[in-house]
């Protein structure tokens, strides 16, 4: 997965996402990390997700600490 921001290569550790370069990101004025989309995975936290009762979840559950809305987006 790719920052969407700066295009750095991004991997996952738990619910935050990291560049060889940190956890901050030159690109985004809000100063983190957003991934691409690939239709799995959380743009913000990077964790796999899937469709439970309507609501998107990871292996964190239903909210997303990453995201500005505070739940998991695929886009």
């Amino acid at each position: 997965m790719k920052c969407r921001y700066c295009g750095d290569t991004l991997r996952v550790m738990n619910e935050k996402l990291f560049t060889a370069t940190g956890e901050k990101c030159a690109g985004n004025p809000a100063g983190f990390h957003v991934g691409v989309t690939d239709g799995e995975c959380c743009v913000y936290c990077g964790n796999a997700a899937s469709c439970q009762s309507g609501k998107l979840r990871t292996r964190f559950g239903t909210a997303c600490k990453r995201s500005p809305t505070g739940m998991h987006c695929l886009q």
